[in-house]
């Protein structure tokens, strides 16, 4: 409870701090960005210690962290002293959503930790890579860090996010083994209130009332964060032995074969992975669509669950820019250069954080923009407009690469280019368990502005936005065709030709609502553009897929969908306001339809919210542990000699030694040293470092390497091994004698020093 409460103060001090500069900064949107601070405070003092220590100008200390934070205060005191009563002033009015920002925050944090301590372990899935990276990170003293699992190199992978938690870590003083939980909780808290002040926003400039706004803003928070997929609807059905071979064939999702019944909830372990492996598995790879929610549920401190925030925050700018009442362009640009300045850093750090994101969310902001510059356009110098846009977008993108210029330097991308997809398409029945509610609420709101949208078409705007939406098929048409590719180029298109259908409609109402610019429809837009952007990934899925060591699309599918359910959710939860506002009814026959149609909205509401209660009942096995936040808690359970070795490695070697543990297959416990303590180790998980690399050349030789070293009798042999890979320590624990044998550890003696020993454990150290 206490390191509970100590995260949390601290996490409120740096949103203090940031009070300030999102209040000048977010000067567009009515609560002035007070639910980004803290996201914005984290990143920022997190991208100033990763500058210094990348070009080595400072260490990766905590007196380094400090230092940044108190000359962020000394800025912010700078600020505050010469706006004082513009920020004071909006504190006053806007305290009653600071109250409910600051409520939702605690509750949701507070909630996802109690959740999570029933469950608390760095066990399975991509846990131990992940707490690997932080603690890689943390025994780093400059920039980037250095990979745990493959000595004398540095990691290539997005780490900024393990960063973040790093820095946060450090600051609080609190072992990585429990900030790796209370993490998770923040990023929970962070994206609930990034969720709910975008919706705010977006009903109060849409003239909503305050009670309305907050209201809608709760719905966009449970929409992104707890809501779960409709599969958990078969689960039940699948439960209760509904349903024969022949349905749940047809079904089609692996694992759902012969329902046994006889249960009014699933029963099965870990029956909630399936919700994420619904598509059906291509070339014999799974195929993944996550949600926050399973996300969470599962507790990997991955990229893309420690970019939720961070993609929100750069909505937050990207709708703080559409808000503006000053065109966009070079004369914006000069007058906030601040506010450009870090809209590009954290619209940049998406790249280090979790890179599929970036794309995805400057497309938003370019095209926010773009809509921005037209509608606030200068009539006296209307050709000049689009060219300063152009100008401002490019130095957007520039100025993200250049604000993250000392990762991409280092950075080698294992992703081989983009190519067309030709494996098999997504059925639409799975595409409608993932999307059901959110295409129900979309496809509502578009039908709610087509008439008025489709009135005044011209076949010229037709033909246009039709060329523009089959635009992606027509290049993948084009490349199947030239290389042969054997798919169906017309059957593809009558395949996704309902997602055409619905991307051309949303744009001509686009189209028609910025050609006759009227109050809150202006708003309408930036909803329009999230629901777009989030059909238009969905679409581009069954296109092209990133070609990398997956053979496949299944990292496409993973990374964009999951982007897709952000936007879905945020749109929806707007959508839903809207049509709650201006869907008036006065006939008999309209009120019946109304009425059908809200008894559908609780019928995927509910079929929703299905996943979230059993699934969290089935992972904390009925609530029946008892809860903690240490995740190595287990360790002194199960191995208490080797609890006692990684204790005494994490309190007694500093720097980053290279230590030798036994190599084995990824996802189990061979690595572990490397990952409780950070310390690099000549190799650990093999498959993962092939992934990330995007081929083996730099761990070609390495296993047998280890293999010789603890197996050969040879000590010039093993000598010559050990200075080749600049060792210092070597561990021989459980699992070096069990895959070398009991006498193992008497092959070190002679040449090397005991540098701590227990019943299970003895650690070696190279003389000097």
């Amino acid at each position: 409870m206490v390191h509970v409460i100590i995260w949390w103060l601290l996490v409120q001090v740096l949103s203090i701090l940031a009070l300030p500069f999102t209040t000048i900064l977010f000067k567009n949107l009515p609560d002035r960005g007070y639910a980004f601070g803290k996201a914005l405070a984290i990143l920022f003092v997190s991208y100033i210690l990763w500058l210094a220590a990348s070009t080595h100008i400072l260490p990766n200390t905590r007196w380094a962290i400090i230092l940044i934070i108190a000359l962020c205060a000394i800025g912010s005191l700078i600020v505050f002293l010469r706006r004082r009563h513009e920020i004071i002033d909006s504190v006053s009015e806007n305290r009653g959503v600071i109250i409910a920002t600051e409520t939702i925050f605690l509750l949701s944090f507070v909630l996802y930790a109690v959740v999570r301590s029933y469950n608390p372990d760095i066990l399975h899935t991509e846990k131990p890579m992940d707490f690997a990276f932080l603690n890689a990170i943390l025994r780093s003293d400059y920039f980037p860090p250095h990979d745990p699992w493959l000595s004398g190199h540095s990691l290539n992978n997005y780490y900024f996010g393990h960063l973040m938690v790093a820095t946060l870590t450090k600051l609080s003083g609190i072992s990585s083994a429990i900030t790796f939980n209370l993490s998770l909780a923040l990023m929970f808290a962070l994206a609930a209130i990034g969720a709910f002040s975008i919706v705010y926003n977006l009903v109060r400039l849409s003239q909503g009332a305050f009670k309305t706004a907050l209201s809608f803003g709760l719905v966009a928070a449970v929409f992104l964060l707890i809501l779960g997929n409709l599969e958990a609807v078969l689960e039940l059905l699948y439960a209760h032995g509904l349903g024969g071979e022949g349905f749940w064939g047809w079904i089609g999702i692996n694992g759902l074969d012969n329902p046994t019944g006889g249960h009014w909830y699933p029963t099965e372990h870990w029956w909630w992975w399936r919700a994420s492996r619904v598509i059906s598995p291509a070339n014999g790879i799974d195929t993944i669509a996550e949600f926050p929610f399973f996300s969470f549920l599962l507790g990997d401190l991955h990229a893309h669950l420690m970019s939720l925030p961070f993609a929100l925050l750069s909505l937050a700018f990207s709708l703080n820019i559409f808000a503006s009442m000053e065109p966009i362009g070079l004369t914006w640009l000069r007058k906030n250069l601040p506010l450009f300045v870090l809209t590009i850093i954290s619209l940049g750090a998406l790249s280090v954080i979790h890179t599929w994101d970036l794309p995805i969310y400057t497309f938003i902001f370019i095209a926010a923009a773009l809509m921005q510059a037209y509608l606030r356009r200068d009539t006296a110098r209307q050709h000049r407009w689009w060219l300063e846009w152009g100008i401002f977008s490019i130095i957007t993108v520039v100025g993200i690469f250049l604000l993250y210029l000392p990762f991409h330097l280092t950075f080698q991308s294992p992703v081989l280019g983009i190519l067309p997809w030709n494996g098999p398409t997504t059925r639409w029945l799975h595409y409608l368990i993932i999307w059901g509610l959110f295409l129900f609420i979309g496809i509502s709101f578009i039908l709610a502005h087509v008439r008025s949208g489709l009135k005044s078409v011209s076949w010229r705007n037709l033909g246009l936005i039709s060329l523009i939406v089959l635009s992606p098929w027509i290049l993948w048409a084009i490349v199947e065709l030239v290389t042969g590719g054997g798919s169906s180029i017309w059957g593809k298109l009558g395949h996704l030709a309902p997602l055409f259908i619905l991307l051309a409609v949303i744009l001509l109402i686009v189209l028609w609502k910025v050609q006759r610019f009227e109050g809150d429809q202006r708003i309408v837009l930036f909803a329009l553009l999230l629901l777009f952007t989030g059909l238009l990934l969905t679409v581009g899925c069954e296109l092209f897929y990133m070609a990398d060591t997956f053979f496949g699309r299944m990292n496409t599918l993973f990374r964009f969908y999951y982007a897709s359910w952000v936007l879905f959710a945020l749109a929806s939860a707007f959508a839903l306001y809207y049509l709650y506002r201006h869907w008036q009814v006065s006939s008999t026959a309209g009120r019946v339809v109304k009425w059908i149609w809200r008894g559908f909205l609780i019928l995927l509401v509910t079929g929703s919210l299905i996943y979230p209660v059993a699934a969290t009942w089935n992972r904390t096995n009925a609530f029946s542990a008892s809860p903690a936040l240490d995740g190595l808690a287990f360790l002194e359970r199960s191995n208490p000699s080797e609890d006692e070795a990684i204790t005494w490695l994490n309190s007694n070697i500093e720097g980053s030694p290279v230590i030798l543990e036994a190599v084995g297959n990824d996802y189990s416990m061979f690595g572990r040293v490397s990952q409780f303590t950070g310390l690099p180790t000549v190799l650990g998980w093999e498959q993962h470092e092939w992934i990330w690399r995007g081929s083996d050349r730099d761990l070609t030789g390495r296993r047998d390497d280890v293999n010789l070293i603890y197996a050969s009798s040879d000590t010039r042999q093993v000598q010559t091994l050990l200075e080749k890979y600049n060792v210092s320590l070597v561990y021989v624990g459980k699992l070096e004698r069990e895959a070398y044998g009991s006498a193992v550890s008497d092959r070190f003696q002679n040449f090397m020093d005991v540098a701590f020993e227990n019943q299970g454990v003895t650690i070696y150290s190279v003389r000097e």
